[in-house]
C-alpha cells in the first residue's frame, strides 16, 4: 500500500518495503516520476553517470 503524507507543505510517499528491497534502492537513490499520456505514474530510478 502506498501512502500519501505531507510534511512542511511537501507530499511524500511511502513504498512497500518489499518493492524497495526487490529494485534495490536504499535511501540515497533518486526516483523520478514519470507521467503517461494515460495518466499513469511510473517511477524510474535515476543512475548515476560514472565519473560524475
Amino acid at each position: 500500500m502506498v501512502k500519501v503524507v505531507v510534511n512542511n507543505g511537501q507530499y511524500k510517499l511511502t513504498i512497500p518495503k518489499e518493492l524497495a528491497e526487490a529494485k534495490g534502492w536504499t535511501s540515497g537513490t533518486v526516483i523520478r516520476f514519470v507521467e503517461t499520456s494515460d495518466g499513469d505514474i511510473i517511477l524510474r530510478e535515476l543512475k548515476k553517470e560514472v565519473g560524475k
